[in-house]
């Protein structure tokens, strides 16, 4: 009985050993060695921010046992650099963790009450503040004011009154012109003082001096927007230097686009 023990703890001894050997030798071989990221960059900063992200990236995973590594992790280090979206993520067995990375445009800020700007990309998502309102990839930001607009942590949506119109309407202005911030510079979100007209309208101001009105701005945006963008277009560059033109909802239903203006309506 005691030799048969002794054989049996040999034994188990033996498997453990044997574990222990094969475990290490899949975690030689299963460890990452290399992190490759896919960077599409817009801009000087975004292409540092890129080289600093790679290096945190390498520090913090090589070496990682490629089998264990929770890509939740790594999701969490990205979201440091909120100038990035995370578009692909994953784990090329046995050594390889690799990423794919898009610098989101700078599009939108606001002034914050304590000085500075936030900055936001295309969709609405807060990204950092900066002291000045100037774009990454030059120029400024469309500003925005007067939506009462709240920020949270990076990399999330902000919120604010008529906040996601804005978003729809310049989304539509933009669609056959490129980046809005080729033409806006400026929209604001008024208080119309008439019950009438709707509580609130948008005031546009163009990058050439014109001014546009848009009342009932939740109506019909995408329509209003298409709208404006076509009678913005049939000017010619003069006029689009100067005045304004609005657009008002009618009693059937629709809206109607007023001719261009020489005087301001304030």
């Amino acid at each position: 009985m005691k030799r048969k023990g002794k054989i049996l703890l040999t034994t188990a001894i033996g498997l453990v050993l044997l574990i222990a050997v094969v475990a290490a030798a899949l975690n030689a071989v299963f460890t990452v060695t290399d992190v490759r990221v896919d960077f599409s960059v817009l801009s000087e900063e975004g292409m540092q921010d890129g080289y600093a992200l790679q290096s945190e990236l390498e520090e913090r995973f090589v070496g990682s046992s490629t089998t264990f590594l929770d890509l939740g992790e790594v999701e969490e280090l990205v979201k440091k650099y909120p100038a990035f979206s995370l578009d692909g993520l994953r784990k090329d067995f046995p050594r390889t963790l690799t990423l794919t990375l898009t610098e989101r445009k700078e599009t939108y800020a606001f002034r914050r009450e304590d000085g500075g700007y936030a900055v936001l990309d295309g969709a609405g998502l807060y990204l950092y503040d900066k002291t000045e309102n100037v774009n990454r990839r030059l120029g400024g930001n469309v500003l925005l004011e007067g939506f009462g607009l709240t920020a949270g942590e990076a990399g999330t949506p902000v919120t604010g009154e008529y906040f996601a119109e804005a978003l729809v309407f310049c989304g539509t202005f933009a669609e056959n012109l490129g980046d809005v911030r080729a033409n806006i510079a400026s929209l604001s979100l008024i208080p119309t003082g008439n019950a009438i007209e709707g509580d609130y309208f948008f005031r546009l101001r163009f990058q050439e001096g014109l001014y546009v009105d848009v009342y009932a701005p939740s109506h019909l945006t995408e329509n209003k927007a298409m709208a404006v963008r076509a009678r913005y277009l049939a000017l010619t560059d003069a006029q689009r230097l100067y005045g304004f033109f609005d657009v008002v909802d009618s009693l059937d239903g629709g809206f109607t686009v007023s001719a261009h203006r020489d005087k301001l309506p304030f």
